[in-house]
């Protein structure tokens, strides 16, 4: 891979290769901290091992990389489509489509595991209103306390689903009015987050101030847009930075200030996204190709990931076996394989056909000439 700087004209909405990489990234970081999770559940691994010592870092920060990344795609696509007719209708079309049937089949998957294989879950209660509000992006106390959907980590879909309707209504606006609107209304929602009452759960979840991860991402897309960026060195370094700097917030925050804990992810978060959408390859090499396609399959990868580690986790007990770097390395290799079928065979077939369909109901009739 051979990275160019960016050039200083203001970059239209191109593919971004480094930024791909860094949602495989984003996913993968996910998936090694469930799975070193569940290698300690499941007893694979003593408390006091070396999987316990690394189940403690960060890995879990892939989240904040998934909001500030989310921040950017959305303002860098759109920057041109503010305040232009059904510029929101587009958008929540295309974002409905990319989000929504995929985590729908995943949830209905969940439900059918609870009921088959409830022992391999950490709960099994199916109530109506909280299969209804998972299916709605609502947030919904679960039988455990937490406003977590059916697909527990579809949480983080449910800030997604709020962040998109926020931005589709500053469509409706001149870019500058549009944009001050969801500074000011995200601003305003963190600093009342403290106020609210833990039974306003709508309220109080949405307010968290993690939203403030999606300005993030849409400060450094104005930037990109109007052509800003880093040299290819000093992009890698940022991107190294960020990394360190997730490795070490939770000793530097820790989890008593929910803002401090958030700038304390944010911004390395932010500074890995900074580095990483400066970047510019003049080609891509096999592996490359392997991590953009990653990327792609991120999505994929988030979604059924809880699954891959389940299937490997009753494969594991079968066999007997209990080596739980084996495990983590063995369920990562499966787990990102799984991912790049389910994108392959069914995820981009999926979303092209719906985004056609809905391009094709936007376009005027075509009137055959007269022969």
């Amino acid at each position: 891979m051979s990275p160019t700087q960016i050039s200083a004209r203001p970059p239209g909405p191109a593919r971004l290769d480094g930024l791909q990489m860094l949602r495989f990234f984003a996913a993968a970081s996910v998936l090694f901290v469930h799975t070193l999770h569940e290698a300690l559940s499941f007893d694979f691994a003593g408390p006091q091992s070396a999987v316990a010592r690394a189940e403690s870092w960060n890995f879990g920060a892939g989240v904040d990389v998934f909001f500030v990344l989310s921040g950017f795609l959305m303002f860098y696509i759109s920057s041109d489509s503010f305040g232009a007719p059904g510029a929101q209708a587009k958008f929540l079309w295309r974002r409905i489509v990319r989000l929504v049937p995929l985590y729908w089949l995943f949830t209905v998957a969940m439900l059918l595991a609870m009921v088959a294989v409830p022992g391999q879950l950490a709960h099994t209660q199916i109530q109506p209103a909280h299969a209804l509000a998972s299916f709605a992006f609502v947030p919904w106390l679960d039988a455990t306390g937490l406003p977590h959907p059916i697909l527990g980590l579809g949480w983080t879909l449910n800030y997604e689903m709020f962040f998109y309707l926020v931005f589709s209504f500053a469509l409706l606006l001149p870019r500058r009015i549009g944009l001050t609107a969801i500074f000011a209304l995200f601003a305003i929602f963190a600093l009342i987050n403290s106020l609210l009452d833990p039974s306003w759960v709508q309220a109080k979840f949405w307010s968290d101030p993690i939203i403030i991860e999606f300005l993030f991402g849409i400060g450094l897309a104005i930037a990109a847009r109007r052509g800003w960026a880093l040299p290819a060195g000093i992009a890698w370094a940022a991107i190294a930075f960020g990394l360190a700097g997730l490795a070490l917030a939770p000793r530097l925050a820790g989890n008593e200030n929910e803002l401090l804990r958030v700038l304390a992810n944010g911004i390395p978060a932010a500074l890995m996204v900074a580095g990483a959408g400066s970047l510019r390859f003049a080609r891509l090499s096999g592996p490359g190709r392997w991590l953009v396609l990653g990327g792609d399959a991120s999505y994929a990868l988030y979604l059924s990931h809880p699954f891959t580690i389940n299937v490997m986790v009753l494969a594991w007990e079968k066999l007997h076996l209990g080596s739980p770097w084996a495990f983590a390395a063995l369920t990562g290799v499966v787990a990102v394989a799984a991912s790049l079928v389910i994108h392959v065979v069914l995820e981009r077939p999926l979303t092209r056909y719906l985004q056609g369909l809905g391009t094709t109901r936007r376009s005027p009739v075509a009137i055959k000439p007269a022969e």
